[in-house]
């Protein structure tokens, strides 16, 4: 009490910037979602050599990504990341972790994996996540944002788990280093060093880009990010009530696995272009807005009531004309060099009730998607706005009003996940090195008393399949295996 006194009268002395460190402020599209902790693991179908990972993935860091060994830090009310002017033994580029099991993944004693990467079915289906965290994440991992406040902690967490037919790898951070794209820049730079390319030919990321700088000061008047709401007074008190008693009347989240077989979507697909060409439209879908589709039909099938939902798609900005081609110039252009902190906003549909999707045809819904991205990615005017009000405003915004649901969904195909090869880190086994591909992506985010249900992600691609992250309560799944539209495992 007394030091909040104190503070009405004496105005605290600034902390000046670190002498061992490099400052970089944080922008607003990093702090949307600083309290969100993401693990984003990797299991590989080879035994890969430990060593050889952690020195090449700290080399990449340290020379090309130096950013990414950033300790973050808040300075005088300022996120800010801190790089270090120099990497070493007490000042690592990251936290690597690593545990040997010295025998085959199968056991009694460990979650299943095997209807994951061996799945083959002709037909969507949904599984449970299994609880396969641990070989992701080490026991020394931040879980928080205020873990990786604490001084000297490193923003990427590595940790690896050795079997002798699979590796499961893992790297944390804080969502406010990195968005998915992030990390997909930043893992197929490693598999470049790790299939032997030259350091020096592998594109990096200088420490002191900041496209955003020019998006944080307010524009004149007051700007909301299209989609989203600004609630006060009773408004906002409606929105809170509504949300907490949703999840008091179903209190577990769960999250789901959701395959879709590519011949299956392609068949959907070509089935809507058929009917498009049928009425002599110039109009065109692509595979993710017929997968978007078909989850938002087939997910909320079991729905009745005419609840508007409100559907938010995220866009990757860096390949948009909007940052300036150097600093201070006013031509602009797409970022200029590999970027992996966040880079990301998001795009609205026009809420619909729910119950509506149930009767829509796959064409329908594919087709207000697709209008919805060209028209929004055609409007860059709208868009710079939208980043302004993200990074000068840094308020905060609701996904929906009061009596209203949201749909948060990104889409990660364009990332290549699936593609990564780490033959480059194989271990022989029986005197040969064979291939080392990833087989199964997956994502766990984690936030203080964060709820996450309505949120989900395309995380990757494989030759036969496309694969989703779903999160929901779980009387929300039981509701939709009881009707029967996908199988559930």
């Amino acid at each position: 009490m007394f030091s909040r006194l104190r503070s009405l009268f004496f105005t605290a002395t600034p902390t000046p910037p670190p002498k061992d460190a490099r400052v970089v402020p944080c922008s607003g599209v990093d702090l949307a979602g600083r309290d969100v902790v993401v693990t984003t693991g990797f299991i590989i179908d080879a035994r890969l050599d430990v060593k050889k990972l952690e020195e090449t993935f700290s080399l990449l860091v340290e020379r090309k990504f130096p950013r990414a060994g950033a300790r973050l830090a808040l300075r005088n009310g300022t996120y800010e990341f801190h790089v270090p002017i120099t990497f070493d033994a007490q000042t690592p580029a990251v936290a690597f972790t690593s545990a040997d099991y010295c025998e085959p993944y199968a056991s009694s004693t460990r979650p299943p994996v095997s209807h994951l990467l061996n799945a083959s079915s002709s037909e969507p289906w949904i599984c449970s996540s299994p609880l396969i965290q641990p070989f992701f994440r080490s026991s020394s991992c931040p879980a928080s944002l205020k873990d990786f406040l604490v001084p000297n902690t490193p923003l990427i967490h590595v940790h690896v788990a050795v079997f002798d037919d699979l590796t499961f790898f893992g790297i944390t951070s804080t969502h406010l280093m990195f968005d998915a794209i992030g990390i997909s820049t930043l893992m197929h730079a490693w598999q470049r060093l790790l299939a032997g390319d030259a350091l020096e030919d592998i594109p990096g990321m200088p420490w002191d880009i900041e496209p955003f700088t020019s998006y944080t000061k307010p524009a004149p008047g007051y700007m909301l990010h299209r989609g989203w709401y600004d609630l006060v007074g009773f408004t906002k008190f409606a929105f809170i009530v509504r949300f907490i008693w949703k999840i008091i009347r179903d209190q577990k989240e769960e999250h789901k696995v959701v395959r879709i077989p590519k011949a299956y979507l392609e068949d959907r697909k070509r089935e809507v272009m058929e009917e498009l060409s049928a009425e002599e439209s110039k109009e065109w879908v692509g595979s993710s807005d017929v997968l978007m589709a078909w989850w938002f039909k087939t997910s909320y099938f079991d729905r009745t009531d005419p609840t508007p939902l409100h559907i938010h798609l995220t866009v990757n900005l860096r390949g948009m004309p909007l940052f300036p081609r150097v600093p201070g110039s006013t031509e602009l252009a797409p970022i200029s060099s590999p970027f992996i902190n966040n880079a990301v906003v998001s795009l609205s549909l026009p809420p619909m009730p729910v119950n509506t999707l149930r009767s829509m045809s796959l064409r329908n819904i594919a087709l207000i998607i697709r209008r919805v991205i060209t028209i929004y990615k055609n409007d860059l005017d709208g868009i710079a706005a939208d980043v302004r009000s993200v990074c000068a405003q840094n308020m905060q915004v609701f996904p929906h009003p009061p009596g209203a649901e949201y749909s948060l969904q990104s889409n990660l195909r364009s990332g290549g996940l699936g593609k990564l090869d780490f033959s480059g880190a194989a271990l022989p086994v029986g005197g040969k090195t064979g291939a080392a591909r990833v087989r199964y992506v997956t994502a766990f985010p984690q936030g203080p008393g964060m709820p996450f249900r309505g949120t989900g992600m395309v995380l990757f691609e494989d030759e036969k399949a496309v694969w989703m992250n779903q999160t929901r309560g779980a009387k929300e799944w039981e509701r939709l295996r009881k009707v029967g539209a996908v199988e559930f495992l």
